[in-house]
């Protein structure tokens, strides 16, 4: 054979994008991939281990606090809306029942029982 005739051997290299498709594509989602999911089993053990220590981390503490706060200022404002006096004088047993005693007596006058009677409001 001649040095023409002789085929030359196909040393060319493939094109650097199939090369990437075929090798460098999938090593990549690979490795974000496993990141990911090695970032969420971290978080999730670390939660678990929070939960049982019963530590909670300072976001939600914090949360709990401000919601708290939001609904003791909610009942304090109601109160303030409503007249409170807080200087009224608490009745004292005695007098609660001389009060219900006066009632009744009012309630059982002899023409308001005589009412009662007639239109059957016993």
């Amino acid at each position: 054979m001649t040095p023409s005739t002789i085929p030359k051997p196909n040393n060319k290299a493939p094109p650097s994008t199939f090369l990437f498709l075929k090798a460098g594509l999938p090593l990549m989602m690979f490795c974000v991939g496993a990141s990911y999911v090695l970032k969420k089993g971290i978080e999730g053990k670390q939660k678990e281990a929070d939960v049982a220590k019963g530590a909670v981390s300072k976001s939600e503490r914090q949360a709990r606090l401000e919601k708290e706060q939001a609904d003791m200022m909610e009942k304090i404002n109601k109160i303030r809306k409503t007249d409170f006096d807080n200087t009224k004088r608490i009745e004292r047993p005695e007098e609660i029942m001389e009060r219900r005693k006066l009632e009744r007596e009012r309630r059982n006058v002899w023409h308001r029982r005589a009412w009662r009677a007639l239109t059957f409001q016993n």
